[in-house]
């Protein structure tokens, strides 16, 4: 059963947390900067739901949680409990860093199975 619902748990985490942000957001960050904020959440929607993918066409198993919202807790936090001071600011960052690590993964997932493919071709040439 455990197993079965492991890989729910980062999207349904993320979902939380940008709820949590935009209910308890001080300035309302979803009516300021609703763009960003969506570029933000769909970012790391997508980099959960690629490692999820990538686990699932390399019959490995998922992590219980991606590392991605350890961050992303802190940052709703600080944003919640008004520590930083702009929030808009704060936005812009985070999503900043959410596109960069989105990237980050696909490059590397890319450049691993091109690693891959290209020694296993230059074992069987003659």
């Amino acid at each position: 059963m455990y197993e079965a619902f492991l890989p729910f748990l980062s999207p349904v985490l993320l979902f939380l947390l940008s709820s949590v942000w935009v209910v308890f957001s001080p300035s309302d960050i979803l009516l300021q900067q609703p763009r960003v904020f969506y570029l933000m959440v769909g970012t790391a929607f997508a980099n959960v739901t690629c490692k999820l993918i990538v686990c699932q066409m390399s019959n490995t198993r998922c992590q219980p949680l991606s590392w991605l919202l350890v961050p992303m807790a802190t940052v709703v936090l600080l944003a919640v409990t008004g520590l930083v001071a702009n929030e808009t600011l704060l936005i812009y960052l985070w999503t900043a860093i959410v596109i960069l690590t989105h990237v980050h993964y696909g490059v590397s997932v890319v450049s691993t199975h091109t690693h891959t493919h290209t020694h296993t071709r230059t074992l069987r040439s003659p």
